[in-house]
C-alpha cells in the first residue's frame, strides 16, 4: 500500500491511471446491457459464506456435477435468504447470462418440496443491470478525468521556472552560492533539511529555490516534486541558499 501511494509522487502516474480508469469506464458504459436470466437446476454440494476483513463479502454455491462456483450477495434478495440451506437439497438458480452471479434462487424443504423463490432487483427488473453498469462506467470515467486534470495542472505549473533561476539550455541567471562540501553519509536518504532550504542528494547538500519548488542538481534547477525529510544526513550549511 505504501509503495502504491509512493507512485503518486510522480506526475506521470496520474496520466497512466487516468487513461486506464477512463478506458475501463468507457468500456463498462458501452457494454452495459439488461440482465438475462438463465435457469439452472441442481443439488447443493457446498454453500458457504465468505468474509473479508471481518465483514460479509458474498456467498458461494457449488452444485453436484457442476464445476462452476456461483456467487450471490444475500443482502440483495427478497424475501430474506436463510443463512443456511439443506445439505444435498434440491434447488434452482437463475444466473445473469455470461456470468456466475446468482440473481434468483428457489430453495426446497427437507423433502425437496414446497419451493420458495428469492429474487433480486436485477431479476425483477432486467433494465436495472443496464443503469447500474452505466453508473459504474460514469463513475470510473469521472475518476479518470480527475487524475488527468491533476496531471495537466502539474505538467503546466511544473513547467514554469521561478524568476532568476537557471533554465536548462538557457542563460545563467541567479546562480546559487557555492555550498561547502559535506562528507558522504552511508545509509542516508535524500530529502530536504528541516528548514526546507536545502536538499540532501545522498552525497552533499544542494540549494533549494526560495519558493521551495526547485532544487539545484549541480548544473541546473530541477523540479522538486513530493519530497520528504532527509535522514542520516549531516547538518546543512549555515549559509543562505540563494544570493
Amino acid at each position: 500500500m505504501v509503495g502504491l501511494l509512493g507512485l503518486l509522487r510522480f506526475k506521470w502516474t496520474y496520466l497512466i491511471v487516468g487513461v486506464i480508469l477512463g478506458g475501463i469506464g468507457l468500456f463498462t458504459f458501452l457494454s452495459a446491457h439488461p440482465s438475462k436470466a438463465v435457469e439452472i437446476d441442481g443439488t447443493e454440494s457446498k454453500y458457504i459464506e465468505v468474509t473479508k476483513n471481518g465483514s460479509y463479502d458474498r456467498n458461494e454455491l457449488n452444485l453436484q456435477g457442476d464445476s462452476n462456483t456461483y456467487t450471490l450477495d444475500k443482502n440483495t434478495f427478497h424475501p430474506t435468504l436463510p443463512d443456511e440451506v439443506y445439505k444435498g437439497g434440491k434447488m434452482q438458480i437463475w444466473i445473469d447470462e455470461g456470468t456466475t452471479t446468482i440473481i434468483a434462487i428457489a430453495l426446497y424443504d427437507e423433502n425437496d418440496k414446497n419451493p420458495t423463490k428469492y429474487t433480486t432487483a436485477v431479476y425483477d427488473n432486467p433494465a436495472t443491470e443496464t443503469s447500474t453498469s452505466q453508473g459504474a462506467g460514469i463513475f470510473l470515467g469521472v475518476l479518470g478525468a480527475i487524475f488527468l486534470v491533476v496531471f495537466g495542472l502539474w505538467f503546466v505549473l511544473g513547467s514554469r521556472r521561478p524568476a532568476g533561476l537557471t533554465v536548462a539550455g538557457g542563460p545563467i541567471m541567479g546562480m546559487p552560492l557555492a555550498v561547502p562540501q559535506s562528507p558522504s553519509q552511508p545509509g542516508s536518504s535524500p530529502g530536504v533539511s528541516p528548514d526546507g532550504k536545502w536538499y540532501w542528494d545522498g552525497q552533499q547538500w544542494r540549494n533549494v529555490s526560495a519558493d521551495g519548488r526547485f532544487r539545484w542538481d549541480g548544473t541546473q534547477w530541477v523540479e522538486m516534486g513530493t519530497t520528504y525529510a532527509a535522514r542520516g544526513a549531516p547538518p546543512p550549511p549555515a549559509a543562505t541558499p540563494t544570493g
